[in-house]
């Protein structure tokens, strides 16, 4: 009895300890604070105010099926100043409903009205859109499905060649519109259906920024007249599962190609900056960035000979900093992390013993290139293994070599000082 006791008791200790655990965990889980949402600016048009009226209230779901959609606002601001909405902001002077539009509002129109850009020029997107670039991808799913392979020019064709066009309702509607009726995917009219409540990182619909070209049209097929197909350069857009996971092409994308004489001719080189770069005209003494050429390229001009003799050509740091500038942590230093572990090749143990002497007197900034005094004056301090043994070299050996080259003796001693005045050579004048 007292055993069972003692089993039971146990048993409910186990529990009860588990039981605060599972609690713990629970709490913990509980607690854990959530990831914080991403917040567009203030004068972005707030989306979730105006859930309850239904997104056909302000966006015309034919037009938007016949891609002829326009902003809501531009047909003399309707729907935004009818009678149950913000007819009262209309006639009043402009305040801060006109700025969620315009960057500048002038009521007599005498300096015009700009509008924002559209889409915002910033990180944020309300509601963005849940698209699977895999799944519109599969051949074999939209062969079953639409009867043909969904390519990358069906969605993202428009008028200009040079520049294909954001996918947008209009490409949606050709497989999605209502009357199409497709079994399985969500209707045009269904906003939720492919729109989240929520606001998303936004996907930048302009990757050419600043002084960079790039023309589609020209890519279209290389030198030999071979097809140079999407997935060349969006190699990872087939297997992206949402649409802010399409990247743009990385740099070593563009040198596979570019450097590949049989693909692209010689004037459309990777290091010939004007390929990309408006603001880059002059190619002669230019260095492409290491991002720029193959793992194996070095810059024309770095010969077997270079290696050696490329002083003048460093002055330049910030030149060298280009492509050596994991080499140190300052790219007007970067010689040291090369010149700490490998000597110059007259350095060799016969130079050392014999004639860097002779070489530090005639080019002692050679030498302040890499040593310092001290570093000099540390070795010196030391007799040359020449001088051993000391008791014999001191007495009669030391004749000879002084004889044989006195330029190696005055190289440390001052004769009046250590010949004469030391009480050796007595009487001899120097």
């Amino acid at each position: 009895m007292r055993s069972g006791t003692a089993a039971f008791a146990l048993a409910a200790l186990a529990a009860l300890a588990f039981g605060a655990v599972a609690s713990l965990g629970a709490c913990r889980r509980a607690t854990a604070p959530p990831p914080a949402p991403l917040v567009a600016g203030p004068d972005r048009f707030p989306h979730g105010a105006h859930t309850t009226i239904g997104c056909p209230s302000c966006h015309d779901p034919a037009a938007i099926q016949a891609g002829t959609a326009r902003p809501p606002g531009a047909d003399d601001h309707a729907p935004c100043d009818q009678g149950q909405c913000h007819a009262d902001a209309f006639a009043t002077a402009p305040g801060p409903l006109c700025r969620v539009c315009h960057l500048a509002v002038d009521a007599t129109r005498e300096r015009g009205n700009s509008l924002r850009p559209f889409p915002a020029d910033d990180e944020v997107r309300n509601l963005p859109s849940r698209f699977s670039h895999a799944a519109h991808l599969d051949a074999g799913r939209m062969e079953a499905a639409v009867g043909f392979h969904v390519a990358c020019a069906d969605c993202h064709g428009g008028a200009d060649a040079d520049r294909p066009a954001a996918a947008g309702h209009g490409a949606c509607a050709r497989c999605h519109a209502d009357e199409v009726g497709l079994d399985g995917a969500p209707a045009l009219s269904a906003c939720s259906a492919c729109h989240r409540a929520d606001s998303g990182a936004r996907h930048p619909r302009k990757l050419i920024k600043t002084d960079l070209r790039f023309a589609h049209e020209l890519h279209r097929t290389d030198a030999r007249g071979v097809r140079i197909s999407c997935e060349a350069c969006h190699a990872g857009t087939s297997a992206a599962t949402a649409g802010d996971r399409h990247a743009p092409p990385a740099i070593a994308t563009c040198v596979a190609c570019h450097d590949d004489a049989a693909r692209v001719p010689a004037t459309k080189r990777m290091r010939v900056c004007e390929t990309c770069h408006t603001e880059k005209a002059d190619t002669i003494g230019a260095l492409a960035p290491r991002s720029h050429l193959p793992a194996t390229e070095r810059p024309i001009d770095h010969t077997l000979a270079f290696r050696r003799d490329h002083r003048a050509e460093a002055a330049d740091a910030t030149r060298c900093a280009a492509c050596h500038q994991v080499m140190s942590g300052s790219p007007r230093a970067a010689c040291d992390e090369c010149h700490q572990v490998m000597r110059p090749s007259d350095h060799s143990v016969l130079w050392r013993e014999y004639d860097h002497g002779s070489d530090a007197v005639v080019a002692s900034d050679r030498c302040a290139t890499c040593h310092v005094s001290d570093y000099c004056t540390a070795c010196h301090r030391r007799p040359p293994r020449s001088h051993a043994p000391l008791g014999s070299f001191g007495t009669g050996d030391h004749g000879d070599l002084a004889r044989q080259n006195p330029r190696s003796c005055l190289t440390c001693h001052e004769p009046v000082a250590d010949c004469v005045g030391a009480g050796c050579h007595q009487g001899i004048v120097p």
